[in-house]
Order: C-alpha cells, then sequence, then structure tokens
C-alpha cells in the first residue's frame, strides 16, 4: 500500500482544475432519420451548482471551475456525442432547413464534494492510514430534458434522462487519484443515454412522418406554352 503525505492529499482535494462536461458513449446502434437543429438548453433551478467553493464544501460546477456557462457547455457536450455517434442524419447549432428542433432543460447538474475538518488535524495523518478513514464524500445529481418539434413549434417527443450516486473515498481507493468531474460525467453520460434509447424507441421518430412534407421533390414546371 502506498502511504500519501497529509499535505499533498489536501492539495488534491482543494485544488479543483476546470471542469469540462463529457459525455463517453458508443456509436448509435440506429441513425434517426431527421435533420436537427440543436438550440442552447436552459439552466433550470440549479442553486446546488453554484455554490461558492469552500474550504472542505465545495461544487465542482462552481462558476469559479468552469470556463463558460454551465448550460452552453453541456450543449456542446451533447452536440458532440449526437453527431459523433450518428444519432441523427445531421445535428447542428445551425442546420439549414431542420426537419426538427431539439431544446431541452437542465433540471440538475452538480457534485458536491465535501471533506472531513479534521483533515486539518496534524495527527489525523496517522489516523487514514490505520483506520483507512473516508478523505472524500462525493453527492452526484444529474437530470436532463431534451424535447423535439417541429420547427413551428409543435412538441413531438420528451425525453427525460437522470443519475444520482453518492460515493466515500479513502486514500487507498484508486479513485482518490480521479480527475475532478470524473463521477459528473458518468452521471452525465448516463442521463443521456437514457435519453438516446427513448429517442430510438420512439415510433413517431422512427416512422419520420415529416420525410414526405419536408424531402418531397417538387416536380418540373412545364415551359411557357407547353402542355399543361
Amino acid at each position: 500500500m502506498r502511504a500519501v503525505p497529509l499535505g499533498l492529499l489536501l492539495l488534491q482535494l482543494q485544488a479543483c482544475s476546470h471542469y469540462v462536461p463529457t459525455v463517453t458513449l458508443e456509436e448509435s446502434p440506429q441513425t434517426i432519420p431527421a435533420r436537427v437543429q440543436l438550440q442552447p438548453l436552459v439552466a433550470g433551478s440549479m442553486a446546488e451548482s453554484q455554490h461558492s467553493p469552500k474550504p472542505w464544501n465545495g461544487a465542482i460546477t462552481d462558476p469559479a471551475y468552469l470556463d463558460e456557462p454551465l448550460a452552453e457547455l453541456v450543449t456542446a457536450a451533447i452536440l458532440k456525442d449526437f453527431r459523433k455517434n450518428g444519432v441523427f442524419d445531421a445535428i447542428g447549432r445551425n442546420t439549414s432547413s431542420p426537419d426538427l428542433v431539439l431544446q431541452g432543460e437542465i433540471h440538475r447538474f452538480h457534485e458536491r464534494v465535501r471533506s472531513p475538518r479534521w483533515l486539518a488535524i496534524p495527527v489525523a495523518n496517522l489516523l487514514i492510514m490505520l483506520f483507512a478513514a473516508p478523505v472524500e464524500s462525493h453527492a452526484v445529481d444529474v437530470e436532463l430534458e431534451l424535447v423535439l418539434a417541429y420547427p413551428d413549434g409543435t412538441p413531438l417527443g420528451q425525453y427525460r434522462g437522470q443519475s444520482q450516486f453518492a460515493q466515500e473515498i479513502t486514500i487507498y481507493d484508486p479513485e482518490v487519484w480521479n480527475a475532478e468531474g470524473h463521477r459528473l460525467n458518468l452521471a452525465f453520460t448516463e442521463a443521456v443515454r437514457q435519453i438516446r434509447e427513448q429517442m430510438l424507441a420512439d415510433e413517431k421518430l422512427a416512422k419520420a412522418p415529416w420525410r414526405d412534407a419536408t424531402h418531397k421533390i417538387p416536380s418540373p414546371e412545364p415551359p411557357p406554352g407547353g402542355m399543361q
């Protein structure tokens, strides 16, 4: 077993790098036959995601740890997954002549990280080694809702994904070395996986009722003076 100096451990616990939302899923088993325009997701009531960082109690998604607003980063991650893994024929922010518009709301998206205050006591280092006491407590909660609608705003389908779990970590747990936000991205990935499965199971999307209306090739007009 490898002993970890308390000073190094405290530095890791308190030093958060910037968090980047990431989805890690496989290629979609089917492609929904639609051109989709993705609108920026709306950040719902996410007070738990906005806490100021504290020495022993902080939020991974605090604005201090983000390069851009959380809703923008989550939207970009979903776009990257849907495009890379072929969920739709085409999807983008500025898709020309879209069949459908995809919009949504982030209901919950946060990871609370807590460390016991007694870690600051000098003798705590010995106690941690002897009893493998938890040095981190993580509470993760993600809930997303996406809605597909026709370009005129008429809704077509509503899809929801969520993942929630808690985890305590000791210094002997390999996960203590994972990058900040690793667990939050696991929950994010699970929520998107659920949404993708719901979309693929939606018969309305499989039948593509918009195809006849939006992709029909118009008949050529007869030349002037020709037969009608």
